[in-house]
Protein backbone atom coordinates (compact mmCIF):
# COMPACT_ATOMS: atom_id res chain seq x y z
CA UNK A 1 0.00 0.00 0.00
CA UNK A 2 1.42 3.55 -1.03
CA UNK A 3 0.61 6.73 0.88
CA UNK A 4 -1.24 7.96 -1.89
CA UNK A 5 -3.69 5.32 -1.67
CA UNK A 6 -4.81 5.81 2.03
CA UNK A 7 -7.91 7.08 2.39
CA UNK A 8 -9.25 9.89 3.11
CA UNK A 9 -5.79 11.17 2.88
CA UNK A 10 -6.33 11.19 -1.46
CA UNK A 11 -2.36 12.31 -2.29
CA UNK A 12 -2.00 14.83 0.71
CA UNK A 13 1.29 12.98 1.38
CA UNK A 14 2.80 12.09 -0.99
CA UNK A 15 5.29 15.49 -1.53
CA UNK A 16 6.42 15.35 2.10
CA UNK A 17 10.63 15.52 2.92
CA UNK A 18 11.40 11.73 2.35
CA UNK A 19 8.00 10.26 2.42
CA UNK A 20 8.19 6.79 2.05
CA UNK A 21 6.02 3.54 0.86
CA UNK A 22 3.40 2.85 3.78
CA UNK A 23 3.77 -0.52 4.98
CA UNK A 24 1.40 -1.10 7.95
CA UNK A 25 3.57 -3.66 8.89
CA UNK A 26 7.05 -1.89 9.65
CA UNK A 27 8.34 0.81 10.71
CA UNK A 28 7.40 3.48 8.05
CA UNK A 29 4.36 3.85 9.60
CA UNK A 30 6.45 6.05 11.99
CA UNK A 31 7.60 7.73 9.53
CA UNK A 32 4.64 8.94 7.99
CA UNK A 33 3.20 9.59 11.04
CA UNK A 34 6.00 12.05 11.94
CA UNK A 35 5.03 13.79 8.24
CA UNK A 36 1.93 14.22 9.12
CA UNK A 37 2.30 15.90 12.37
CA UNK A 38 5.00 18.31 10.90
CA UNK A 39 2.75 19.12 8.00
CA UNK A 40 -0.53 19.55 10.27
CA UNK A 41 -2.51 16.27 8.76
CA UNK A 42 -2.13 13.63 11.69
CA UNK A 43 -6.21 13.93 11.78
CA UNK A 44 -6.94 12.98 8.35
CA UNK A 45 -4.74 9.56 9.70
CA UNK A 46 -7.47 8.53 12.04
CA UNK A 47 -9.17 5.56 11.18
CA UNK A 48 -6.59 4.44 8.28
CA UNK A 49 -6.74 0.46 8.44
CA UNK A 50 -3.53 -1.36 9.32
CA UNK A 51 -1.85 0.88 11.54
CA UNK A 52 0.35 -0.69 14.24
CA UNK A 53 -1.33 -0.37 17.43
CA UNK A 54 1.24 2.04 18.98
CA UNK A 55 0.76 4.32 15.53
CA UNK A 56 -2.94 4.09 16.28
CA UNK A 57 -2.31 5.50 20.21
CA UNK A 58 -0.56 8.16 19.30
CA UNK A 59 -2.39 9.51 16.29
CA UNK A 60 -5.37 9.14 18.90
CA UNK A 61 -3.35 11.11 21.90
CA UNK A 62 -2.22 13.86 19.40
CA UNK A 63 -5.84 14.18 18.45
CA UNK A 64 -7.35 14.03 21.62
CA UNK A 65 -4.69 17.15 22.68
CA UNK A 66 -5.65 19.16 19.83
CA UNK A 67 -9.20 18.64 20.31
CA UNK A 68 -8.66 19.95 23.71
CA UNK A 69 -6.83 23.05 22.75
CA UNK A 70 -9.62 23.56 19.85
CA UNK A 71 -12.59 23.52 22.22
CA UNK A 72 -10.75 26.22 24.34
CA UNK A 73 -10.07 28.23 21.28
CA UNK A 74 -13.65 27.83 20.42
CA UNK A 75 -15.03 29.12 23.27
CA UNK A 76 -12.76 32.23 23.07
CA UNK A 77 -14.13 33.08 19.68
CA UNK A 78 -17.23 32.77 20.55
CA UNK A 79 -16.75 35.42 23.43
CA UNK A 80 -15.50 37.26 21.27
CA UNK A 81 -17.95 37.41 18.68
CA UNK A 82 -20.49 38.34 21.29
CA UNK A 83 -17.88 41.53 22.33
CA UNK A 84 -17.77 42.88 19.17
CA UNK A 85 -21.16 42.41 18.35
CA UNK A 86 -22.47 44.22 21.70
CA UNK A 87 -19.91 47.29 20.85
CA UNK A 88 -21.37 47.32 17.45
CA UNK A 89 -17.34 46.91 15.95
CA UNK A 90 -17.80 44.48 12.73
CA UNK A 91 -15.83 41.50 12.92
CA UNK A 92 -15.53 37.90 11.52
CA UNK A 93 -13.40 34.71 11.65
CA UNK A 94 -10.34 33.94 9.08
CA UNK A 95 -9.48 30.67 8.74
CA UNK A 96 -9.05 28.69 11.98
CA UNK A 97 -12.05 27.33 13.56
CA UNK A 98 -14.19 28.96 11.00
CA UNK A 99 -12.47 27.34 7.91
CA UNK A 100 -12.79 24.03 9.64
CA UNK A 101 -16.55 24.47 10.30
CA UNK A 102 -16.41 25.25 6.41
CA UNK A 103 -14.47 22.26 5.32
CA UNK A 104 -15.22 19.33 7.74
CA UNK A 105 -18.79 20.64 8.93
CA UNK A 106 -17.31 20.75 12.66
CA UNK A 107 -13.93 21.70 14.22
CA UNK A 108 -12.07 18.41 13.37
CA UNK A 109 -8.58 17.60 15.34
CA UNK A 110 -6.50 20.07 13.13
CA UNK A 111 -4.07 21.79 14.74
CA UNK A 112 -4.58 25.82 15.32
CA UNK A 113 -1.84 28.34 16.33
CA UNK A 114 -4.25 31.31 17.07
CA UNK A 115 -7.35 32.75 16.61
CA UNK A 116 -7.37 35.08 13.43
CA UNK A 117 -10.15 37.80 13.10
CA UNK A 118 -10.76 40.26 9.81
CA UNK A 119 -11.44 44.20 11.11
CA UNK A 120 -12.10 47.28 9.43
CA UNK A 121 -8.78 49.06 9.77
CA UNK A 122 -10.54 52.37 10.74
CA UNK A 123 -11.84 50.73 14.02
CA UNK A 124 -8.66 49.62 15.19
CA UNK A 125 -8.71 51.92 18.42
CA UNK A 126 -11.99 50.40 19.38
CA UNK A 127 -10.58 47.27 18.74
CA UNK A 128 -7.64 48.00 21.31
CA UNK A 129 -9.44 49.00 23.79
CA UNK A 130 -12.06 46.02 23.33
CA UNK A 131 -9.30 43.81 24.13
CA UNK A 132 -7.69 45.29 26.64
CA UNK A 133 -11.62 45.39 28.27
CA UNK A 134 -11.41 41.72 27.74
CA UNK A 135 -8.28 41.36 29.84
CA UNK A 136 -5.91 40.69 26.69
CA UNK A 137 -2.39 42.22 26.33
CA UNK A 138 -1.00 43.47 23.53
CA UNK A 139 2.07 42.31 21.59
CA UNK A 140 3.92 45.11 19.35
CA UNK A 141 7.62 45.10 18.77
CA UNK A 142 7.49 48.77 19.61
CA UNK A 143 4.73 50.75 20.46
CA UNK A 144 2.48 51.74 16.88
CA UNK A 145 4.59 49.03 14.85
CA UNK A 146 1.73 47.02 13.73
CA UNK A 147 -0.16 49.61 12.88
CA UNK A 148 2.14 51.61 11.02
CA UNK A 149 3.89 48.37 8.87
CA UNK A 150 1.84 45.54 9.17
CA UNK A 151 -1.28 43.53 8.46
CA UNK A 152 -2.69 42.36 11.88
CA UNK A 153 -2.33 43.54 15.59
CA UNK A 154 -2.11 40.72 18.13
CA UNK A 155 -2.73 40.23 21.23
CA UNK A 156 -2.44 37.62 24.44
CA UNK A 157 -4.05 36.52 27.42
CA UNK A 158 -2.95 33.67 29.77
CA UNK A 159 -5.35 30.55 30.13
CA UNK A 160 -4.45 26.99 30.23
CA UNK A 161 -2.57 28.12 27.20
CA UNK A 162 -1.87 31.24 25.78
CA UNK A 163 -4.14 32.31 23.56
CA UNK A 164 -3.17 34.51 21.16
CA UNK A 165 -5.76 36.84 18.82
CA UNK A 166 -4.97 39.18 15.93
CA UNK A 167 -7.22 41.29 14.29
CA UNK A 168 -6.18 41.66 10.16
CA UNK A 169 -7.48 44.82 8.73
CA UNK A 170 -6.64 43.30 4.95
CA UNK A 171 -6.62 39.49 3.56
CA UNK A 172 -3.56 40.64 1.84
CA UNK A 173 0.17 40.29 2.86
CA UNK A 174 2.80 42.73 2.74
CA UNK A 175 4.04 44.51 0.51
CA UNK A 176 0.26 44.35 -0.97
CA UNK A 177 -1.56 45.49 1.94
CA UNK A 178 -3.33 48.47 0.22
CA UNK A 179 -3.65 47.32 -2.72
CA UNK A 180 -6.95 45.48 -2.45
CA UNK A 181 -9.96 47.26 -2.13
CA UNK A 182 -11.24 46.27 1.46
CA UNK A 183 -14.71 47.71 1.32
CA UNK A 184 -15.43 45.87 -2.08
CA UNK A 185 -14.32 42.15 0.05
CA UNK A 186 -16.80 43.38 2.81
CA UNK A 187 -19.36 44.04 0.80
CA UNK A 188 -19.01 40.48 -0.83
CA UNK A 189 -19.23 39.22 2.65
CA UNK A 190 -22.30 36.66 3.78
CA UNK A 191 -23.91 35.82 6.64
CA UNK A 192 -22.58 32.96 8.55
CA UNK A 193 -22.85 30.97 11.88
CA UNK A 194 -19.06 30.24 13.29
CA UNK A 195 -19.37 28.01 17.11
CA UNK A 196 -22.44 28.93 17.21
CA UNK A 197 -22.70 32.54 16.66
CA UNK A 198 -24.01 34.77 13.90
CA UNK A 199 -21.36 36.45 12.08
CA UNK A 200 -19.77 37.10 8.89
CA UNK A 201 -18.20 34.77 6.03
CA UNK A 202 -16.01 36.18 3.32
CA UNK A 203 -17.70 35.42 0.27
CA UNK A 204 -15.91 32.12 -1.70
CA UNK A 205 -13.80 34.21 -4.36
CA UNK A 206 -12.18 36.33 -1.27
CA UNK A 207 -11.73 33.25 0.59
CA UNK A 208 -9.76 31.45 -2.46
CA UNK A 209 -7.81 34.49 -2.95
CA UNK A 210 -7.23 35.14 1.18
CA UNK A 211 -5.58 31.20 1.20
CA UNK A 212 -3.55 31.35 -1.61
CA UNK A 213 -1.91 34.45 -0.65
CA UNK A 214 -1.89 33.24 2.97
CA UNK A 215 0.16 29.80 1.71
CA UNK A 216 2.45 32.01 -0.41
CA UNK A 217 3.25 34.53 2.02
CA UNK A 218 4.72 31.78 4.63
CA UNK A 219 7.95 30.50 4.07
CA UNK A 220 7.61 26.81 4.56
CA UNK A 221 3.73 26.24 5.18
CA UNK A 222 2.44 23.18 6.24
CA UNK A 223 1.05 20.86 3.45
CA UNK A 224 -2.08 21.49 5.50
CA UNK A 225 -2.45 24.87 3.72
CA UNK A 226 -2.38 23.48 0.33
CA UNK A 227 -4.85 20.43 0.87
CA UNK A 228 -7.14 22.77 2.73
CA UNK A 229 -7.08 24.52 -0.83
CA UNK A 230 -8.04 21.87 -3.24
CA UNK A 231 -10.58 20.47 -0.53
CA UNK A 232 -12.40 24.01 -0.55
CA UNK A 233 -12.51 24.33 -4.47
CA UNK A 234 -13.30 20.47 -4.61
CA UNK A 235 -16.22 21.50 -2.52
CA UNK A 236 -17.13 25.02 -4.31
CA UNK A 237 -15.39 24.95 -7.81
CA UNK A 238 -18.91 24.90 -9.23
CA UNK A 239 -19.76 27.80 -7.95
CA UNK A 240 -16.76 29.71 -7.71
CA UNK A 241 -16.91 32.74 -10.05
CA UNK A 242 -13.45 32.44 -11.29
CA UNK A 243 -13.52 36.00 -13.20
CA UNK A 244 -13.99 37.63 -10.66
CA UNK A 245 -10.99 35.92 -8.81
CA UNK A 246 -8.58 36.57 -11.58
CA UNK A 247 -10.17 40.44 -12.04
CA UNK A 248 -8.90 40.70 -7.63
CA UNK A 249 -5.90 38.81 -7.86
CA UNK A 250 -5.17 41.65 -11.15
CA UNK A 251 -6.34 44.79 -9.27
CA UNK A 252 -4.34 43.71 -6.38
CA UNK A 253 -0.83 42.73 -8.46
CA UNK A 254 -0.81 39.08 -6.70
CA UNK A 255 -1.89 37.41 -10.27
CA UNK A 256 1.43 35.65 -9.68
CA UNK A 257 1.21 34.33 -6.24
CA UNK A 258 -2.50 33.16 -6.59
CA UNK A 259 -1.51 31.37 -9.93
CA UNK A 260 1.96 30.46 -8.15
CA UNK A 261 -0.58 28.09 -5.26
CA UNK A 262 -3.18 26.91 -7.59
CA UNK A 263 -0.36 25.54 -9.95
CA UNK A 264 0.82 24.16 -7.50
CA UNK A 265 -2.26 22.42 -5.85
CA UNK A 266 -2.73 21.20 -9.07
CA UNK A 267 0.98 19.59 -9.65
CA UNK A 268 0.27 17.99 -6.23
CA UNK A 269 -3.32 16.97 -5.31
CA UNK A 270 -4.95 17.23 -8.74
CA UNK A 271 -7.25 20.36 -8.26
CA UNK A 272 -9.62 21.16 -10.19
CA UNK A 273 -8.78 24.54 -11.68
CA UNK A 274 -9.79 25.81 -15.29
CA UNK A 275 -6.61 25.75 -17.29
CA UNK A 276 -7.86 29.31 -18.80
CA UNK A 277 -7.89 30.30 -15.09
CA UNK A 278 -4.01 29.38 -14.83
CA UNK A 279 -3.02 30.82 -18.33
CA UNK A 280 -4.23 34.53 -16.97
CA UNK A 281 -2.91 34.62 -13.89
CA UNK A 282 0.40 33.76 -15.07
CA UNK A 283 0.23 36.33 -18.08
CA UNK A 284 1.50 39.20 -16.48
CA UNK A 285 5.24 39.03 -16.07
CA UNK A 286 6.14 40.12 -12.24
CA UNK A 287 9.51 41.94 -13.38
CA UNK A 288 6.91 44.54 -15.73
CA UNK A 289 6.33 48.15 -14.60
CA UNK A 290 6.09 46.89 -10.72
CA UNK A 291 7.94 49.07 -7.92
CA UNK A 292 10.73 46.96 -6.63
CA UNK A 293 8.78 45.79 -3.50
CA UNK A 294 6.66 43.71 -5.08
CA UNK A 295 8.79 42.47 -7.83
CA UNK A 296 10.79 40.77 -4.84
CA UNK A 297 7.89 39.72 -3.08
CA UNK A 298 6.73 37.90 -6.33
CA UNK A 299 9.80 36.02 -7.34
CA UNK A 300 11.83 35.46 -4.31
CA UNK A 301 11.56 32.67 -2.06
CA UNK A 302 14.36 33.99 0.14
CA UNK A 303 12.68 33.20 3.90
CA UNK A 304 12.17 36.74 5.63
CA UNK A 305 11.50 38.09 1.66
CA UNK A 306 7.91 39.72 3.49
CA UNK A 307 10.12 41.77 5.48
CA UNK A 308 12.86 43.20 2.96
CA UNK A 309 9.74 43.72 0.74
CA UNK A 310 8.11 45.69 3.02
CA UNK A 311 11.44 47.69 3.63
CA UNK A 312 11.24 48.60 0.05
CA UNK A 313 8.04 49.42 0.25
CA UNK A 314 8.09 52.45 2.78
CA UNK A 315 8.15 55.69 2.12
CA UNK A 316 10.60 58.17 3.33
CA UNK A 317 14.40 57.39 5.09
CA UNK A 318 12.72 58.32 8.76
CA UNK A 319 10.13 55.50 8.62
CA UNK A 320 12.42 53.24 7.15
CA UNK A 321 14.52 53.13 10.18
CA UNK A 322 11.73 53.47 12.53
CA UNK A 323 10.79 49.98 10.83
CA UNK A 324 14.49 48.17 11.06
CA UNK A 325 14.98 49.32 14.20
CA UNK A 326 11.91 47.83 15.08
CA UNK A 327 12.12 44.86 13.46
CA UNK A 328 16.00 44.13 14.72
CA UNK A 329 15.95 45.16 17.97
CA UNK A 330 11.81 44.62 18.83
CA UNK A 331 10.97 46.09 23.18
CA UNK A 332 12.50 43.24 25.55
CA UNK A 333 8.77 41.91 26.73
CA UNK A 334 8.13 41.19 22.70
CA UNK A 335 11.49 38.53 22.57
CA UNK A 336 10.61 37.05 25.82
CA UNK A 337 7.34 36.30 24.18
CA UNK A 338 8.06 35.44 20.83
CA UNK A 339 10.73 33.07 21.81
CA UNK A 340 9.63 31.71 24.72
CA UNK A 341 12.47 33.26 27.29
CA UNK A 342 12.60 32.17 30.66
CA UNK A 343 15.16 35.02 31.97
CA UNK A 344 16.37 38.46 30.77
CA UNK A 345 19.63 37.13 30.56
CA UNK A 346 18.55 35.17 27.34
CA UNK A 347 17.99 38.58 25.69
CA UNK A 348 21.37 39.37 24.87
CA UNK A 349 22.12 36.11 22.74
CA UNK A 350 18.74 36.39 21.67
CA UNK A 351 18.92 39.73 19.96
CA UNK A 352 22.35 38.73 18.52
CA UNK A 353 20.52 35.81 16.90
CA UNK A 354 17.89 37.46 15.33
CA UNK A 355 19.86 40.47 14.07
CA UNK A 356 22.36 38.02 12.02
CA UNK A 357 18.85 36.03 10.72
CA UNK A 358 17.42 39.02 9.19
CA UNK A 359 20.77 40.35 8.55
CA UNK A 360 21.65 37.08 5.96
CA UNK A 361 18.14 36.97 5.00
CA UNK A 362 18.59 40.46 3.52
CA UNK A 363 21.87 39.69 1.88
CA UNK A 364 20.16 36.98 -0.18
CA UNK A 365 17.00 39.37 -0.89
CA UNK A 366 19.92 42.03 -2.03
CA UNK A 367 21.86 39.43 -3.79
CA UNK A 368 18.31 37.61 -5.59
CA UNK A 369 17.51 41.35 -6.33
CA UNK A 370 20.52 42.14 -8.43
CA UNK A 371 19.82 38.91 -10.33
CA UNK A 372 16.19 39.58 -11.70
CA UNK A 373 17.26 43.54 -12.59
CA UNK A 374 19.81 42.20 -14.76
CA UNK A 375 17.56 39.73 -16.72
Amino acid sequence: MTVASIRPLPAALIDLPDSRLFDPTASDSEAVLEHASVQGLTFLLQGVPGLPAAVQERVRQECLNITARNMALAGELRVLLRAFRDQGIQCLPLRGLALAERLYGSVPPRPMGDIDLLVRRDDLPRVQVLFRDLGFNEMDRRQGFAAAFSYTLKFFVERSFMVIVEPHWTIAYPPFVDRLDMEAVWGRCVPARVVGEETLSLGREDLMVHLCLHLTHRDNAPFLWLYEIDRFLRQESEAMTWDLVVSVAREAGVEQLIGRALNQAVAKLRTPVPADVLDALSQQDPRCARPLAERLALTSTVDGVESLATFFAIKGLGAKFRYTRALLFPVPAFMMLQYGLTHRRQLVATYLRRFCWFSWQALKGLVHMCLVATR
